[in-house]
């Protein structure tokens, strides 16, 4: 066991009280439906430290309105705008390190969205554009082990996704299914100061997945991937790792999963089976640690097989 004298030991008592109001309603005028809403949130955080008898609070009201705009052109595709307001507490493990700042306030970002979705039963697909601007983002340095806002952040991107039965192309493959979708995000620190323009930490710029899908009859097969860009532990883009391991580029990955299940019907509880395979390849990657004082590098999940069943009652 550490000694008391460390400054990584931990014994604290606490609880966090938690409402929220809220109110919407859609409206529907011609091929428009508009429904606009307002959230209310309330929350009461306390945390004692049972070693030095220090004790902080963390206590919030905010509101959060939001506008959502759908425009129903056909029968398969429909236009879409969205704004809303997002809101983001202290965590309970940051709470004596952010009081040591003032007491920042709550994280809160503004979203916009507008895009289109599209279904006729065998091709779906979406395709929108974002812009997500945050008043105050948090950011944990754990250099001095404190948590203070870093500031204006601007995300921005695209994102889309794809669904298609094959077996409208080629009755040879009813019952397969191609799917995938990606993002794009430019996530830019825009804050004035050393490092307006940089990246924001832990925010890949790439991300998507890919996979196929088999069903027949009672049985389902899929094969996906998924990958993500490299990213930054730090505000300052960093690119070597340093010695502790809390700051350096983190390279980007790709993984593959398989899964195989079977489903037995209504004639015996829905019971349904299935075995799997994550990291398929048993590809090395990691991350890093960004909200507490355990620096170094998080090895990623090898390959891992796991078995599943459920069943009704």
């Amino acid at each position: 066991m550490p000694t008391t004298g460390s400054r990584n030991d931990r014994d604290t008592r606490g609880y966090t009280h938690a409402n929220a109001f809220f109110i919407d309603d859609r409206i529907d005028i011609g091929k428009w439906t508009f429904t606009p809403g307002l959230r209310l949130e309330r929350i009461r955080s306390n945390q004692t430290n049972e070693l030095t008898g220090e004790k902080y609070n963390a206590n919030y009201n905010t509101s959060l309105p939001a506008l959502n705009i759908l425009y129903h052109f056909n029968d398969s595709l429909n236009l879409y705008f969205n704004t809303e307001e997002s809101f983001g507490s202290v965590q309970y493990s940051q709470m004596p390190n952010r009081a040591m700042v003032n007491k920042i306030g709550p994280e809160k970002a503004r979203t916009w969205e507008v895009g289109a979705r599209y279904d006729d039963g065998v091709l779906k697909a979406e395709l929108g554009t974002f812009l997500i601007n945050f008043d105050k983002q948090y950011e944990s340095n754990q250099t001095n082990n404190s948590v203070i806002a870093r500031g204006k952040t601007r995300h921005r991107g695209v994102e889309g996704s794809f669904s298609y039965e094959l077996g409208e192309f080629n009755p040879v493959l009813t019952g397969l299914n191609f799917h995938a979708n990606y993002a794009f995000v430019d996530a830019t620190i825009r804050e004035n100061g050393p490092n307006k323009g940089n990246r924001v930490p832990f925010s890949s710029r790439h991300k998507g997945t890919l996979g196929l899908g088999y069903t027949h009859s009672r049985v389902r097969l899929d094969l996906d991937s998924t990958f993500q860009s490299s990213q930054y532990a730090d505000n300052e883009n960093t690119d070597p790792g340093s010695a502790d391991g809390s700051t350096g580029r983190i390279p980007g990955h790709v993984t593959w999963n398989g899964r195989a299940a079977y489903k037995f019907g209504p004639g015996d509880n829905d019971l349904s089976v299935a075995v799997g395979v994550k990291n398929l390849f048993d590809t090395d990657y990691y991350t890093r640690s960004y909200d507490d004082n355990n620096k170094g590098k998080y090895l990623g999940q090898p390959r891992t097989v796991y078995f599943q069943a459920s069943m009704g009652f």
